[in-house]
């Protein structure tokens, strides 16, 4: 009698590993070529389908996929959907002080809102621009110690959590000499000419122009005294095209002028020296930027810090206007500053020219938490799974049971 129920469990085990088996082999196959598909009895009508007269229409829905964009609006034509923008909007407070300019950028609608700031300065070591980013946070009474770096509002209710500061700072050029030909500056090759500071400036110029009846662009004119260097900075309340670059409200578009410089050494070119600062995280480079990966911007290069969804950006394109012909602006590798670790240095270097035009960004990106669609083969091994759980459970029952009765 026990050799029977033995036998019976052995049978029930071969069910279950034949059900197993099934069961991710259905996973594995699933969305390839149907190998299993003959055993079903509907699949040789198939072959009929081509037959009917709605078939050869189908080749022409692949010239549909441009309706659903051009629904999306764009009233102002400057390649970003309408409600994206009005969802994005912001209001800008401007502050001005001695050698500098203090700008807030807070976030115009939905529940949680976030906070922008930029402060641009300037003194005896260059040009800075340092940029804050926090939420803003509400409760009855603000916390004695916040997690993250934290200020008050004005409002006894509110305070800002910041969660990423960085700052960006053209200190002067390197005039220096190619010798390896290789377009960027090699202290241990090329010839160094001189270290040119820019370091005394004109008043700050502002103007004020409307994008919309609710939006405005605040430009901003920083000139040194002999004119050589000027950087014309453009803060926007909404999306904007302007100058081929489309300009997000979370970003500050910077474009540096180079006029007139006087070159030492008649075959040397110049290296803008760009101090990166940071005193909770490293920079780091890559090719593709966000703009591009979002569809913004084109041939472009950036580094960027991170923290949890927060990434600054420091980016600029892959080409300037060198005497009015588009020409290659080439980057040496990051460095840490020998003198300060939480400063990593970048050079850009231009070619030789007497006007020189270039646009670097600077700006937060936040990137979006999604819920991610799990793939149907999940389901099909959960179900197989389950199927088979449900089997070892009823063979371990019926053995039990079947040991209790022999006992």
């Amino acid at each position: 009698m026990q050799k029977k129920y033995y036998m019976f469990g052995i049978f029930l085990l071969g069910i279950l590993i034949l059900n197993m088996s099934f069961g991710f082999t259905v996973a594995f196959d699933d969305g390839g070529d149907g190998g299993d598909e003959p055993d079903n009895p509907e699949e040789p009508k198939e072959p009929e389908e081509p037959d009917k007269p709605e078939e050869p229409k189908e080749p022409e829905e692949p010239d549909k996929p441009e309706e659903p964009h051009d629904d999306k609006p764009d009233d102002d034509n400057d390649g970003v959907d309408d409600n994206k923008e009005e969802e994005e909007k912001r209001d800008i407070c401007i502050w001005f002080g001695d050698n500098v300019v203090e700008m807030s950028s807070i976030l115009r609608h939905g529940d949680q809102k976030d906070r922008l700031d930029m402060r641009i300065g300037y003194n005896d070591h260059g040009l800075s621009v340092r940029v804050s980013f926090g939420t803003i946070m509400r409760a009855e009474e603000p916390p004695e110690e916040p997690e993250e770096l934290a200020i008050e509002t004005g409002d006894d209710n509110e305070w800002i959590e910041y969660k990423l500061e960085f700052e960006v700072w053209f200190r002067g050029f390197i005039e220096y000499v190619d010798l390896n030909d290789n377009g960027v500056y090699d202290h241990e090759i090329d010839r160094f000419i001189e270290d040119f500071g820019i370091n005394s400036f004109q008043p700050i110029e502002y103007s004020l122009t409307p994008i919309s009846n609710d939006s405005n662009l605040h430009y901003f004119l920083l000139n040194t005294t002999n004119g050589v260097f000027a950087a014309h900075i453009y803060f926007v309340e909404e999306f904007i095209y302007l100058n081929d670059t489309i300009i997000a409200p979370t970003q500050v578009k910077i474009d540096i002028e180079i006029t007139n410089f006087d070159y030492i050494n008649d075959s040397s070119q110049l290296a803008l020296i760009t101090k990166l600062r940071s005193e909770t995280h490293g920079y780091e480079e890559r090719e593709e930027t966000k703009d591009e990966e979002d569809g913004y911007a084109d041939d472009e290069k950036e580094v960027f810090i991170e923290n949890d969804i927060y990434t600054g950006i420091f980016s600029w394109k892959e080409t300037a206007l060198v005497d009015g012909v588009e020409m290659e602006v080439k980057t040496n590798n990051l460095q840490v500053d020998l003198e300060d670790e939480n400063i990593q240095i970048l050079l850009i270097n231009y070619p030789r020219g007497n006007h020189i035009y270039h646009d670097p960004k600077i700006g937060i990106a936040i990137t979006s938490v999604l819920g991610i669609t799990q793939p149907t083969i999940v389901p099909i091994i959960v179900t197989g799974s389950v199927i088979s759980v449900i089997g070892v459970a009823t063979i371990a029952s019926l053995l039990l049971r079947k040991r209790k009765i022999i006992r």
